[in-house]
């Protein structure tokens, strides 16, 4: 019996240390700090750091721009100090990883060296100019849009799809024609990939052509009519085929509408329809030489040229891949035109109207004269050439609206100017303020800082102009004001 107690008293004690230590660990782990921040509603000051202290915290920063402390806190006394009616919040100090840095929206070197053809044409500077083809609605007639890559997240803006006759015009042709061709339009400028020509630009996918390329003709009236009746600006045509009467009458119909028609010329040896119409702009393929393409038709009917060779752009699944033919030219051509009419046009033609007439003739005056002198049958007017087309007249200028963004890193726009003087006029819809700063070389100007002030709910104009004489300039505009508040900037060189 008396065994039996000792061994009892011995199991006993071996329990009661187990149990000791099973108790020290759970208020070990229950003593172990957690490294958090600490924010108040209020001011904080020394009443704020004596709570922390109160509750066992180690201070480890105080903020200067926000009422916040980051603290080591004991976990059991988290909730405690939670509870505390001046304390808005306690939230884990977590780590978060670095975001790689982007170069700016309109001139990453990647997208730019991947799209040759769209640098070729000039439109990287229309791009760090703030000119990006904004508002200007453009249709892809074609075999439909990959709407879910990663290039159009912000350009895609609906359409129809006549082959199903459903409001779903999804790309499943086998290699991704109308994406391709959508991607040169208007690929994202976000830093990676390919950028388009107009990446501001609203795409609407028409789809009239079914998987194998392949379209009735129906269906492709049925489109051209679409873009007019949903106040289409643009019209984007990469089809070849004959001559029929019905396809003219569409053309024709769309462009006294007011829609600027531009097509691929075809990949022959003449001008292929709906190219040939009079109603439509014909543009052949050139390759980085400027040299024709291979495919390139010639001919009198040859109207604008513009970069068709090894034309790298988007397809199906988050892809890229390079395709070469006058379906590749012509979006080139599209894109410029978003581009012009997203600034505003003069009266080119004289005929007291300003519509798709006055672009067609803008970009046939600024093409770049590549082959005979005046128009040719090998490059029609001339390659393409985004900086001339926009700056043909400089007393006509051009103007970019400058919006007060959600997120901080977007409220800013920086425009390259040189070669004149500059008058800038600012037209306040709804900011509180603007502040422009200037950089030559890297270097900021501070002697050319400009700050307005704009009283609340009036739309006050204010001006201010630059000489470049000699230089170069960086100017950066930074709305000051509640989200999406504006203002529209105009730039003339009077110079």
């Amino acid at each position: 019996m008396a065994l039996q107690k000792r061994i009892l008293s011995k199991l006993v004690l071996i329990l009661s240390f187990f149990v000791y230590v099973t108790c020290c660990c759970i208020l070990q782990a229950q003593a172990m700090d957690r490294s958090v921040i600490i924010g108040f509603h209020k001011k904080t000051g020394s009443a704020e750091e004596d709570l922390i202290h109160k509750h066992g915290g180690g201070m480890k920063r105080k903020f200067r721009h926000i009422a916040a402390y980051a603290a080591d806190l004991p976990d059991y006394e988290l909730e405690k100090l939670r509870k505390n009616p001046n304390v808005k919040y306690i939230v884990e100090d977590m780590v978060y990883s670095v975001v790689e840095p982007v170069a700016s929206v309109a001139a990453d070197p990647l997208e730019y060296a991947n799209s040759w053809g769209v640098e070729r044409i000039g439109s990287m500077t229309a791009h760090v100019n703030a000119i990006t083809g904004k508002g200007v609605r453009i249709a892809v007639l074609d075999s439909g849009i990959d709407y879910t890559h990663q290039e159009f997240s912000t350009s895609y803006s609906g359409g129809w799809d006549f082959v199903f006759n459903d409001d779903d015009p999804f790309d499943d042709s086998w290699n991704s024609h109308g994406t391709h061709v959508a991607g040169i339009i208007a690929a994202a400028a976000d830093g990676s990939g390919v950028v388009g020509v107009a990446p501001g630009a609203e795409l609407y996918a028409i789809k009239v052509l079914d998987g194998g390329g392949f379209g009735l003709l129906s269906w492709i009236i049925s489109g051209i009519e679409w873009a007019i009746d949903n106040d289409m600006d643009v019209v984007n045509i990469s089809i070849g085929g004959p001559h029929i009467e019905a396809l003219q009458d569409a053309c024709d119909a769309a462009y006294n509408a007011g829609v600027l028609l531009v097509a691929a010329a075809g990949n022959g040896t003449t001008v292929g329809y709906p190219a040939a119409y009079d109603s439509v702009i014909a543009v052949t393929g050139t390759d980085n030489l400027d040299q024709p393409g291979w495919f390139a038709p010639t001919g009198s009917l040859v109207e604008l040229a513009a970069p068709g060779v090894a034309v790298y752009s988007s397809t199906a699944d988050n892809s890229y891949t390079l395709l070469s033919g006058t379906s590749q030219a012509a979006p080139h051509v599209s894109g410029a035109a978003a581009l012009l009419l997203s600034v505003g046009m003069d009266d080119v033609n004289g005929d007291g109207l300003v519509n798709n007439m006055d672009v067609r003739g803008r970009l046939q005056m600024s093409a770049q004269d590549l082959g005979d002198p005046g128009q040719d049958d090998v490059y029609g007017h001339g390659l393409i050439d985004v900086v001339a087309a926009l700056s043909v007249d400089s007393d006509i200028g051009f103007s970019f609206d400058l919006v007060r963004e959600k997120k901080r890193r977007q409220n800013r726009e920086v425009l390259a100017i040189e070669g004149g003087t500059y008058l800038f006029s600012i037209a306040n819809h709804s900011l509180r303020g603007l502040k422009v700063v200037a950089y030559e070389d890297g270097y900021r100007r501070f002697d050319l800082d400009q700050h307005f002030v704009f009283r609340p709910k009036t739309q006050e104009e204010a001006s201010f102009s630059l000489d470049t004489d000699g230089t170069a300039l960086d100017v950066m505009f930074l709305p000051i004001g509640r989200a999406e508040s504006s203002a529209t900037v105009t730039v003339n060189n009077i110079n």
